[in-house]
């Protein structure tokens, strides 16, 4: 799925919550709900800071973007990018170890 629609035509962001480890439950103005999960992004320098601070649990909002006080913020394009480039399928190889044929 790629996101190329204006921004004024995306759903906006009503509340964030935050689950357990890089998780957060992202509730949009069109009624569905997102998971985002950080993935490897939670080791950049911004969010090894929050996490010091114990501040990466609690994001917030101002409708158009996920974003923490003083740290990284994800517009709702940003978002959906994030989610569509995590379900690509990873390249596959031969569990084998042999080569195709």
């Amino acid at each position: 799925m790629t996101w190329k629609t204006a921004e004024a035509e995306l759903p906006t962001i009503n509340k964030v919550n935050s689950l357990d480890g890089d998780c957060f439950d992202i509730l949009l103005s069109n009624g569905h709900s997102i998971f985002l999960e950080l993935g490897d992004r939670i080791g950049e320098p911004a969010f090894t800071k929050l996490i010091e601070k114990r501040l990466f649990d609690r994001p917030q909002t101002d409708g158009k973007r996920l974003y923490w006080v003083g740290g990284p913020s994800f517009t709702v394009a940003e978002i959906f990018a994030m989610l569509a480039k995590g379900k690509e399928k990873p390249e596959t190889h031969n569990l084998k170890g042999d080569e195709p044929k």
